[in-house]
């Protein structure tokens, strides 16, 4: 019998992240593994908007968090929907701040024995100026990382 392990899988809402959930379930998933869906709230545009347009509009701020709360929970339906139509254990975990560390912190937290994440395939210059969340979990994960590009 199959050893039980925990798969992290980082879902983002991007095709790029369910591709790579479907290709881990057809090729390396085993009878017993446990899926983790792991997803980082994106809060970037409200860090980017003026300060004193926030401070003037509250509502503006309660808008764009309900609609980041309604885009946590569509992820969260379809990771489920996935892992139930799949017949497989698996459980969803919403992460807050830096995707990167924080994806690297629940693969310890849970002793994951390997992280899959897909990839948008950005060139060498927009991943420098931009930065890239898989390549920062491959630095610094202590288990192995595959990224998966279609």
């Amino acid at each position: 019998m199959a050893s039980k392990r925990v798969v992290i899988v980082a879902i983002d809402g991007s095709d790029h992240a369910y591709d790579a959930l479907d290709w881990y379930l057809s090729n390396i998933h085993r009878s017993g593994d446990t899926v983790i869906g792991v997803h980082c709230a994106d809060y970037s545009k409200l860090q980017s908007q003026p300060l004193t347009l926030l401070s003037s509009d509250k509502s503006l701020v309660t808008n764009f968090l309900d609609s980041e709360e309604t885009s946590v929970k569509k992820v969260a339906a379809t990771f489920d929907s996935k892992v139930l139509k799949n017949k497989i254990d698996g459980k969803f975990i919403r992460i807050n701040g830096d995707p990167g560390p924080g994806l690297v912190e629940v693969s310890v937290n849970e002793k994951a024995a390997m992280i899959v994440m897909g990839s948008r395939g950005l060139g060498t210059i927009r991943r420098t100026l931009l930065g890239s969340v898989s390549s920062y979990v491959m630095c610094h994960a202590s288990v192995p990382v595959i990224v998966f590009r279609k």
